[in-house]
């Protein structure tokens, strides 16, 4: 259940949890209305990341299938070496907004297609790709040798050019 803005509260699916240096975040999806291609509206799920202040569990569900990233002593999830440890996330191609893709930190987002770090780097190359800003995943890419992050440029051609 999500506690929205002004008390209401919904019913929304759980789709994964991380915890973080200042306790827990939840990633949540609820159906809301969006303006349809043809004029009318249709259903879409809305995803955010909220605290336990505006979440709680529904009695009798159980969780143990929702991926869960446990932060390490520095806060942050590191992947181990050789594990796929990053997500592909295709974002379709609709009127006015080219299609793009994000690479995200595993259980960022719900994904079938994982990637070890030199995929992640080879994906973030490609045109109208960037690297998610929730989870993180630029940081977790970022080599020590290299001072720049990866995906920085993509970010930025994929924040100004999707309008």
């Amino acid at each position: 259940m999500v506690m929205l803005p002004g008390g209401q509260e919904i019913r929304a699916r759980l789709h994964a949890r991380r915890q973080m240096r200042d306790g827990w975040r939840y990633q949540v999806g609820f159906l809301i209305w969006q303006d349809a291609a043809d004029g009318g509206v249709e259903a879409a799920e809305h995803r955010v990341w909220v605290s336990p202040a505006h979440a709680r569990p529904v009695p009798g569900i159980s969780y143990e299938h929702v991926p869960t990233l446990r932060a390490s002593r520095t806060g942050s999830t590191p992947p181990r070496k050789g594990q796929p440890a990053w997500t592909v996330q295709q974002l379709p191609h609709r009127p006015g907004h080219p299609g793009a893709t994000l690479i995200h930190v595993v259980g960022c987002t719900p994904s079938t297609q994982t990637l070890d770090r030199e995929q992640a780097l080879t994906a973030l190359r490609q045109p109208r790709a960037a690297a998610c800003r929730e989870c993180g995943a630029a940081g977790s890419l970022t080599d020590p040798d290299r001072d720049d992050p990866p995906g920085r440029a993509s970010q930025e051609s994929t924040s100004t050019s999707s309008g």
